[in-house]
């Protein structure tokens, strides 16, 4: 581990400022980034030290900064004010696997600018001959090799080397307002091989054109993208140390929580090959297990870090993430029949295109979104809604998932189908 000298020598520093045990991090990332296929790439590295460092009582101290000196007089500069909890202290020893997860490319140090301009020019290029309502705004491609290596005072040392590639796009679709789209991926051949340009522009013109008028009374498709978002949103709910409205509603419950219908599962996968946010362990030491949030509707899993695990009697799950509990890859349980197969037999439908605000404090969706009208198969415009429902309330609505999955953003999901829209 190139890294080891340096862990050694700031759990040393730990040990002797007084601290009885320590957790060291350092996460070291070069990058670079270029927007539009005409702009000069810009790039450079940044290194982050996550130290923390505990006194008998509990007494937690955590210092960022990107030094290991000026981490380290930071955690312990926070140690006076720091109440004492039983339950803090380094994560005990445990075996961490780092190969065979599939996160970097090997392909990363001989990527070509050539390569670059490519993938963006397309992009671009597909928005020539679209007619003035529609307008690509904004594209941004990013590309970025990270180096974590983590060690404590209970002996344990990991690292792990992980590759990144996002590219995103800002679309102005006039009447239909403006929304940003992206693919991200371990593998910079996913990136490149997907029509980015042209999904962004197929999306973008029919909600340039707005419809007025009651909302038909039809059947909902949520599109794996909106479905992916969804699931997205929702799923910081879950962590132990949400104060929301999961936590609230498990609150001395001894009795299971149905949150939806028994065809929405949804389970959370860190360890998933390949997978967006995938890693070999998290930011305390954790190799992460699979979890399922929703087991056919009931609220199963939490995501917790060592302190909640002691707390609740349970096992860290490998999920802290930049301070907090976050979730990771996300895969909903698809369904039986092609989306084709469901649409023939729907005819005319609404789809959804992306979900609206979750407030996760009071459980509710509450916000705008947009919602295209299907005719014979074609898009014929949009309807701009606000929703204020209950996430319950919402997704009882499920009556399918479809059998073709697609991967947004680290969320595996199929289209889903909703007998009618709840919009209140």
């Amino acid at each position: 581990m190139q890294d080891r000298p340096l862990l050694i020598a700031a759990l040393d520093a730990i040990r002797k400022g007084g601290g009885i045990a320590g957790e060291v991090l350092i996460s070291s990332t070069e990058w670079l980034e270029q927007t539009g296929s005409r702009a000069m790439p810009v790039q450079g590295r940044q290194t982050t030290w996550t130290v923390r460092a505990w006194r008998a009582g509990g007494a937690t101290g955590i210092g960022i900064a990107a030094g290991m000196e000026q981490a380290v007089a930071a955690a312990f500069a926070a140690l006076p004010g720091a109440p004492p909890d039983p339950n803090a202290g380094p994560v005990e020893r445990q075996d961490v696997r780092a190969a065979g997860l599939g996160t970097s490319d090997r392909r990363y140090p001989s990527i070509e600018p050539g390569d670059r301009v490519e993938l963006l020019d397309l992009a671009e290029r597909a928005f020539d001959k679209t007619k003035e309502t529609v307008r690509l705004a904004r594209l941004h491609y990013r590309q970025e090799r990270t180096t974590r290596s983590w060690a404590s005072t209970r002996g344990t040392e990991c690292t792990e080397t992980s590759t990144r590639f996002v590219l995103d796009g800002t679309v102005d679709a006039g009447p239909g307002g403006t929304f940003t789209q992206m693919i991200a991926s371990r593998h910079f051949s996913d990136v490149a091989s997907l029509p980015f340009g042209t999904d962004l522009r197929r999306r973008a013109e029919p909600l340039s054109r707005s419809l007025t008028g009651a909302l038909p009374d039809r059947p909902v498709l949520v599109e794996p993208r909106a479905m992916a978002e969804l699931a997205r949103a929702l799923a910081p709910a879950f962590a132990a140390d949400h104060p929301g409205f999961v936590t609230r509603a498990l609150a001395g419950r001894t009795t299971p929580l149905r949150l939806a219908p028994p065809l929405l599962h949804i389970t959370d996968d860190a360890g998933l090959h390949s997978g967006l946010w995938t890693v070999a362990f998290d930011d305390r030491g954790v190799s992460p297990v699979p979890l399922t949030l929703l087991r056919e509707g009931i609220v199963g899993g939490r995501y917790h870090s060592p302190e909640t695990a002691r707390a609740q009697r349970a096992g860290p799950t490998g999920h802290v993430r930049d301070g907090s509990l976050q979730p990771s890859n996300l895969v909903v349980r698809p369904g039986a029949r092609t989306r084709n197969m469901i649409h023939a037999e729907l005819g005319d439908v609404l789809l959804l295109d992306s979900p609206p605000p979750i407030d996760l404090e009071t459980g509710r969706l509450r916000g705008p979104a947009r919602v295209l009208s299907v005719v014979a198969g074609e898009p014929t415009g949009c309807h701009h809604v606000v929703f204020d429902v209950a996430v319950s309330d919402f997704l009882a609505g499920v009556v399918e998932f479809a059998a073709d999955q697609e991967r947004h953003v680290g969320v595996d999901t199929s289209t889903a189908v909703w007998d009618r829209l709840r919009l209140a």
